[in-house]
């Protein structure tokens, strides 16, 4: 019961922040609907490149960035004869490497647009004041399918545990080996869906780059206890163009991030890649914000993880 509850609590959190979520930006596209519409002007359009806090698999750091191109946009427009500037140029958000190439296709530099500004702040204003048709749909659909799947789930895995329990050496252990069990099979998941897509970058496009910066990159890691130590990783930075932008990315692999207490332990790739050095990088052509150096998945961690789960799940219930 416990299982159940927490698994529907989390099911159910989630689709409270998704909901907030979409209320809000719900709430800003309304009071844009508002905003004054005048001509205005694309007076810079280029690919820039930013360093953003990971959220990738073995990302557990304070302090973990990758690097992540987004499209700039810089556009001026008039309001009282005064000639005004603004790169806020869209409502939806970017996370980066997202339709780089497609945004800026749509706003190229020197071309003629229609600002809408705040009457009440001049000085804010965007030239796309929507969202795409059906995003806030899709968020409530997607918050409601969230606590509709965690029931279905929860009710139907219940069942099926109830039924296995007699059989098992040590059915006490159930709910412990349950949740093991579903870690280790979204590890081992995240470990394949990795492997694929090695496989799809080795058909992607090659192009040549160039090592910006390589090192070591101290972070802090959470150790438990309340505790914190330094840990060290690699950190290869590199550029490379595709039709006509320039680029710049910090995947060397694909893979969970590989840290060590000791420096030399995780040094090797960065020797591996000098900086200045010429390299090439595999882009997709899909997005060519989206680039690797090597098309394989690097480390055993995801791999260990699963099996470790997987192992404590079996033993927890006397299979082994």
């Amino acid at each position: 019961m416990e299982l159940k509850t927490l698994l529907v609590g989390f099911a159910c959190s989630v689709a409270g922040m998704l909901s907030l979520i979409t209320i809000v930006k719900w709430r800003e596209v309304r009071a844009l609907s508002h905003w004054l519409p005048t001509p205005g002007k694309i007076i810079s359009s280029r690919v820039e490149a930013r360093e953003v806090r990971s959220s990738g698999a073995g990302s557990d750091s304070s302090d973990t960035t990758e690097m992540r191109n987004f499209p700039a946009i810089t556009f001026e427009y008039k309001v009282g004869g005064k000639t005004l500037q603004s790169s806020h140029y869209s409502v939806q958000e970017n996370l980066g490497n997202f339709e780089v190439t497609e945004t800026l296709a749509r706003f190229p530099k020197g071309a003629a647009v229609t600002v809408f500004y705040d009457p009440a702040n001049t000085g804010k204003a965007v030239i796309e004041r929507t969202m795409p048709d059906g995003a806030f749909k899709f968020m409530v659909q997607l918050s409601a399918g969230l606590v509709i799947g965690a029931l279905v789930l929860v009710f139907s895995v219940g069942g099926l545990l109830e039924a296995i329990r007699p059989h098992l050496p040590k059915p006490q252990n159930l709910g412990a080996a349950a949740l093991l069990l579903f870690m280790g099979l979204m590890i081992l998941r995240m470990g394949f869906a990795q492997k694929s897509l090695a496989e799809q970058a080795a058909k992607w496009p090659v192009t040549a780059g160039r090592i910006e910066s390589s090192g070591l990159q101290a972070l802090r890691n959470y150790s438990g206890y309340r505790r914190w130590r330094t840990v060290f990783k690699s950190r290869i930075v590199y550029s490379y163009g595709v039709a006509g932008q320039r680029y710049s990315a910090d995947r060397v692999s694909f893979g969970a991030t590989v840290t060590a207490s000791l420096p030399g332990l995780v040094s090797g790739q960065a020797r591996s890649y000098a900086e200045g050095s010429k390299v090439d990088v595999h882009y997709d052509p899909a997005n060519p914000g989206s680039a690797v150096l090597e098309c394989r998945v690097r480390g055993l961690w995801l791999w260990v993880c699963s099996a470790g789960f997987l192992g404590g799940a079996a033993f927890l219930v006397g299979l082994v």
